[in-house]
């Protein structure tokens, strides 16, 4: 039977939403296991120890860039679904670009979540009709930074435009300081950039980067949680 990873980073989780989201996806889902993370640290420690069918996230994670986390999830789990659920404006052409099977508005409701959930178990996305012709645009576009980088270089490239340094993505990602090193100098290269701020700005400029960086203090915290 499946089993299902939640990301629920509210810092206030209430238990007994956390019973109706578990109840729901078991009878109405067929999932045999719920497991709730807190955040994306965790949800790839998660992974690691045993792969989800499938997993519920928000893009905004209290750790690390959830456009990133998307495409890790995707590029390393190719056979897990993910469905993200945010109430965040362009939430579903984010979640569409980054490799989601699906994405609603968390105005759904748990009942609503669960139609969704079983449309992606089936092999079906679920997205809000109007990210798609934002999505057909990227594909047709040879100029779209997508198009340009790879699915791993994407997700370093989100990492490096927040202010991730090469040991902190190398340890998030479980790959070594050398490999970091090596897509970073590629990204630079097929982008044109000849600085870490030109790639900050590169990437804000085409929305693959929040505006609001991520406290050190806060990413300190969890890069040494994931390493202990």
């Amino acid at each position: 039977m499946p089993n299902a990873i939640v990301i629920d980073s509210h810092p206030d989780p209430h238990a007994d939403t956390r019973e109706l989201a578990r109840s729901i996806l078991a009878n109405e889902a067929g999932f045999a296991t719920v497991r709730f993370v807190k955040d994306g640290v965790d949800a790839l420690r998660a992974m690691r120890e045993q792969a989800a069918d499938l997993v519920i996230m928000d893009l905004e994670l209290a750790d690390l860039p959830g456009d990133a986390m998307l495409e890790e999830l995707s590029t390393s789990w190719p056979a897990t679904r993910i469905l993200v659920m945010s109430a965040q404006r362009r939430a579903g052409e984010r979640a569409l670009l980054a490799g989601a099977h699906g994405c609603v508005e968390r105005c759904i409701g748990l009942p609503g979540l669960a139609d969704a959930v079983r449309a992606v178990m089936r092999g079906y996305a679920t997205f809000p009709v109007a990210s798609l012709p934002t999505f057909r645009r990227a594909a047709i576009n040879p100029a779209d930074p997508r198009n340009l980088l790879s699915r791993r270089e994407l997700t370093v490239l989100r990492f490096l435009a927040v202010g991730y340094s090469n040991k902190a993505i190398s340890t998030v990602l479980s790959i070594s300081n050398k490999t970091v090193s090596s897509h970073k100098t590629s990204i630079m290269s097929k982008l044109g950039v000849g600085s870490l701020i030109d790639l900050a700005e590169f990437a804000r400029r085409h929305r693959l980067a929040p505006q609001e960086l991520p406290s050190p203090a806060v990413l300190k915290a969890h890069v040494s949680a994931y390493q202990a």
